[in-house]
């Protein structure tokens, strides 16, 4: 199989803005220490500064081991620790890599609905807790199979056949997990992600890894019907 050549260029220039990134996070570490030192010995400390953030994001970045635009783990813990830095105090002051313009659209897209079906798996853990067996079971099939799909069909351009077959897993799962506010959201969630495969609609925002924001187009627009639709005000497709 030849090697794409343009890819590997894309995957080298993420890499080396994570390095960069990276690297900035350690120099704040290191002048922060070298100040601390220096309170330490009686001078009054200048500033306050959030270490412990400081430490998760390296750490974040540490761990992500990003290996390439074509490989769906790479592209969700890219997303994942993304979104750790939009969320986390101490870490939105410094800027994230630009890298949605490195990856296909539709491979984005799946790494969301990976993203979503990780809450959902907390979700069906919880709901076992409380004894909701039967939703726990629901999610969990859902979940199996969602992600046994995203790995039959991301690499490939049959997105039609995939949002029929996904639309059909959520549909059978529905009418249980939409008892369920935590689990209501999510469908709805997948459902809009789902939709935006095959499109011009790009994921802009996901906020806690839950909530979804579109750009607000007219397209958006229809979307935000589609998810009071989907919170249960009417009948979503046939």
């Amino acid at each position: 199989m030849p090697v794409n050549t343009l890819n590997n260029e894309k995957t080298n220039s993420i890499k080396e803005s994570l390095a960069e990134l990276l690297n900035q996070l350690k120099g704040v570490k290191r002048i922060f220490n070298e100040i601390a030192e220096f309170a330490g010995i009686g001078l009054p400390f200048p500033f306050h500064f959030d270490i412990g953030a400081l430490n998760k994001g390296i750490h974040t970045l540490e761990r992500l081991k990003f290996t390439s635009v074509d490989d769906l783990d790479s592209v969700k813990k890219l997303r994942e620790s993304e979104l750790f830095f939009l969320k986390t105090d101490g870490l939105k002051e410094f800027k994230f890599p630009d890298y949605k313009s490195e990856i296909e659209p539709t491979f984005l897209i799946y790494a969301g609905i990976e993203i979503q079906l990780d809450a959902l798996l907390k979700k069906a853990n919880d709901l076992f807790c409380r004894g909701f067996s039967d939703a726990g079971n629901t999610a969990h099939k859902l979940i199996f199979d969602l992600k046994e799909l995203n790995r039959t069909y991301s690499q490939e351009k049959k997105h039609e056949k995939y949002k029929f077959i996904a639309n059909n897993i959520i549909d059978e799962a529905r009418p249980i997990l939409a008892q369920h506010r935590g689990c209501k959201k999510i469908l709805g969630n997948l459902t809009l992600l789902i939709l935006t495969l095959g499109t011009a609609f790009i994921v802009n925002k996901t906020i806690n890894g839950h909530f979804l924001f579109f750009q607000k187009t007219d397209s958006a627009k229809q979307l935000d019907e589609l998810s009071q639709i989907l919170a249960g005000e009417k009948h979503l497709l046939p």
